[in-house]
């Protein structure tokens, strides 16, 4: 047999080596991902106990939660980091709420019970 490397031969070690840095490197992205949805797990979580101890002290209080929340003025809303920076410049710009579309009733929420909705946002100006 041939021990000598031929074109074809070089061309096959090559893509061989490609597919097997492309998998390290898929593999390391997905370790990541999987990091970062525990970590943003964990942060919503704690989001959510936060939210629980505020309601429970405005019941407390009396009220139902719907009016404290209408009297305060605020809604507790789960999005991601880009979004929130959307809702940010959305509000820099004066940006005003005029409408709340749910979210497709088969989406993402797989039941979890957190439910999605589209906030749409009319601009001053």
């Amino acid at each position: 047999m041939n021990a000598r490397h031929t074109p074809l031969t070089n061309l096959l070690h090559r893509i061989e080596e490609h597919i097997e840095r492309w998998r390290r490197q898929d593999a390391a992205y997905k370790a990541a991902a999987e990091a970062n949805r525990e970590r943003l797990w964990k942060e919503a979580m704690e989001r959510e106990r936060l939210l629980r101890e505020a309601v429970d002290r405005e019941r407390d209080r009396g009220g139902p939660l719907a009016e404290a929340a209408e009297g305060h003025g605020v809604v507790f809303v789960v999005h991601s980091e880009e979004a929130g920076k959307v809702l940010e410049r959305v509000a820099a710009e004066g940006g005003r709420l005029v409408r709340i579309m749910p979210g497709a009733a088969d989406g993402w929420q797989g039941g979890t019970g957190i439910r999605g909705s589209w906030l749409v946002f009319d601009r001053e100006g």
